[in-house]
């Protein structure tokens, strides 16, 4: 006889919306942040495909961060993050994802994820979760009124939300 088969059960996608912004959550440090290889940035304030604007690459490459582009997001290393965040230069509208290796290649996540298009104490957008585990990926975070985040990682989640609290509406 064979055995009942089990419904497939993907990872639960932790997410809300916290009183701070990017900046902050990068200079929380490193006990509250996983480990991560790549930090992708596909947004930046309120510019799409921001590794495609001229003034944005000169004011990083001024700041002395060696960003690389890739479908017009920028890719940084853990060192280069803390650098971007700490002479400002996330200032709202922002998004950037977290990833536990290094990918030249990564694509993009295709949809918005910054808390002015919607809130995560509500929904995620369709496919996040998906693409969160095909890319590898620790942390999305989406910075406006508020900071949207969303982990696979409860304990991540947790800490997070102990640290900032969430956005109520």
């Amino acid at each position: 006889m064979k055995s009942p088969r089990t419904p497939n059960v993907t990872p639960r996608l932790h997410h809300g919306r916290l009183k701070t912004n990017i900046s902050a959550l990068l200079d929380a440090g490193l006990d509250l942040l996983p480990h991560y290889e790549l930090a992708m940035i596909p947004v930046l304030d309120a510019a799409e495909r921001p590794a495609e604007w001229p003034e944005i690459r000169r004011r990083l490459k001024a700041e002395g961060v060696r960003a690389k582009a890739h479908r017009g997001a920028f890719l940084l290393t853990p060192g280069d993050t803390d650098v971007i965040a700490s002479v400002g230069v996330f200032r709202g509208i922002d998004e950037m994802f977290l990833c536990s290796e290094w990918n030249e290649e990564l694509e993009p996540f295709p949809g918005r994820i910054s808390s002015d298009q919607q809130d995560f104490n509500e929904v995620t957008p369709l496919g996040l979760e998906e693409w969160m585990i095909d890319a590898g990926c620790l942390l999305a975070l989406g910075d406006g009124d508020g900071l949207n985040f969303a982990t696979l990682d409860l304990a991540l989640a947790e800490r997070l939300r102990k640290q900032f609290r969430l956005v109520q509406v």
